[in-house]
């Protein structure tokens, strides 16, 4: 069949069914979806164009699933519960392109054709259904809106139920929440932060701007960047220099949390990859001491390369076994807690049919542990801040009540104490940061600090 022609050229056959293997691998293996995307890349010979509808329907597909699949049922006689995977995503690829792209109907119909032809038995069977989604996908009625609202923002806003009704108990309202899911189905903007260890805003945005990348200041960081594309920008002489890190406007805002300085010890636990530590370490000014602890060497690993290439000079990674010198030395202990990542849906759709009640309930035992784990290196007078990307119950505010509870030497302090200039938007009745997507624009982060008495 001929190439189709997407919003910025063509794209060739072989690359829809790469779509096919890639949505196949990440649904039954339960990945996520950067990596198996990231490798097709570096082994096939993609166009830019090809690239980017790959990363299109890769996500577009997993943000939008359940109201594929909704109309796929009900604009066919197609059964979804009856059908192998890969019959079920070569119509959700062909559902995707009528529902939402610029495709004509005979190019849809050829694409479900030609992702079937090798099973001759299922292709008249696929290409019937897609002729009758094609025909009927705009009078396929979905649950009430206002008789059934949390089945209606499950099944068209494409959320899994029992999040659906999780977060109209905690965020006390369905227009709320379907708010929250429709903003996590958007495309997030990408967001750098300048390294000022070796540049600053403007001139960052200026060389970026020359590199052909449009870049306008973030809304809240004095920080970041919203840049306009993404593609070959870790190949920018900018990112080559370390003028840049990619991190989301929410994650820059609860490094600010730590209110580091000059010249302060501060420990990063949990640092994976580095991202905040190098925040830190700008904030920092290069000057004290900031040690980076992670469970896994990997992350540690790379982060040494991240700062090498930052300038972060002051940087030292341990594990958490070699911090028994600090015990109550450190001026801020800085936790960005592993959690179940519902604040980032919108950059990793996938995980959203992951989880489960159960990974929530696992999780917080663990957050509990690590911030009693790591409080007790914070000094008299010290801050200890907690923070996740994620936006459950559980997972924040439980766990930091739960603490203070339990070690009378801590106390909450409002973000507003560090800057109300830049936290008065984000500051929650109970005096914690809560950023989200539908409000802020940002990923959905939570952060909570806290004293340690003199």
């Amino acid at each position: 069949m001929e190439p189709q022609k997407s919003i910025t050229g063509l794209v060739r056959q072989k690359t829809y069914f790469s779509i096919l293997q890639l949505l196949n691998s990440i649904i039954s293996n339960n990945k996520y979806a950067d990596m198996p995307i990231s490798k097709l890349f570096k082994n096939e010979d993609l166009t830019s164009s090809e690239k980017a509808a790959v990363v299109e329907l890769i996500y577009g597909i997993l943000r939008h699933r359940a109201r594929i699949d909704h109309i796929i049922e009900n604009a066919s006689s197609a059964v979804i519960s009856s059908l192998d995977l890969n019959t079920l995503n070569i119509l959700r690829i062909c559902t995707y392109q009528a529902l939402f792209k610029d495709v004509k109907a005979t190019g849809v119909i050829n694409n479900a054709v030609a992702l079937s032809a090798k099973n001759t038995r299922l292709s008249g069977f696929v290409k019937r259904t897609i002729e009758g989604i094609l025909r009927n996908k705009d009078n396929v009625i979905f649950p009430d809106r206002d008789e059934t609202p949390i089945d209606y923002i499950s099944t068209y806003h494409s959320h899994p139920l029992w999040i659906v009704e999780k977060w109209a108990i905690e965020f006390g309202g369905f227009e709320e929440v379907e708010a929250l899911c429709q903003a996590n189905n958007l495309v997030p903007p990408l967001t750098i932060r300048v390294n000022t260890l070796k540049t600053d805003l403007i001139f960052l945005k200026t060389t970026q701007e020359k590199a052909g990348y449009s870049a306008s200041p973030t809304h809240f960081s004095q920080f970041g960047l919203i840049v306009d594309k993404k593609e070959n920008i870790f190949k920018t002489e900018a990112f080559g220099k370390g003028y840049f890190e990619v991190q989301d406007e929410g994650s820059q805002l609860i490094t600010l949390l730590a209110a580091a300085k000059a010249g302060e010890c501060i420990i990063d636990a949990c640092a994976g990859n580095g991202g905040k530590s190098l925040f830190l370490s700008g904030l920092m000014n290069d000057k004290g001491t900031l040690i980076a602890s992670d469970v896994h060497f990997a992350k540690l690993e790379n982060l040494r390369k991240r700062a090498k290439r930052s300038g972060a000079s002051n940087i030292r990674t341990m594990e958490i076994t070699g911090l028994a010198d600090y015990r109550r030395k450190a001026d801020c202990v800085f936790i960005d807690a592993p959690c179940s990542g519902m604040g980032v849906f919108r950059r990793n759709p996938d995980s959203k049919w992951r989880l489960t009640k159960k990974d929530i309930l696992e999780l917080s035992v663990k957050q509990k542990a690590i911030l009693r784990d790591y409080s007790i290196f914070v000094k008299p007078g010290g801050r200890l801040v907690y923070a996740t990307c994620t936006i459950s119950l559980e997972e924040n505010e439980e766990v930091v009540r739960d603490f203070l509870n339990e070690n009378n030497d801590f106390y909450l302090i409002s973000p507003l104490e560090i800057d109300p200039n830049v936290f008065e938007r984000f500051v929650t009745n109970d005096g914690f940061f809560r950023s989200m997507p539908h409000i802020h624009n940002t990923d959905g982060f939570f952060g909570a600090v806290m004293m340690r008495r003199s």
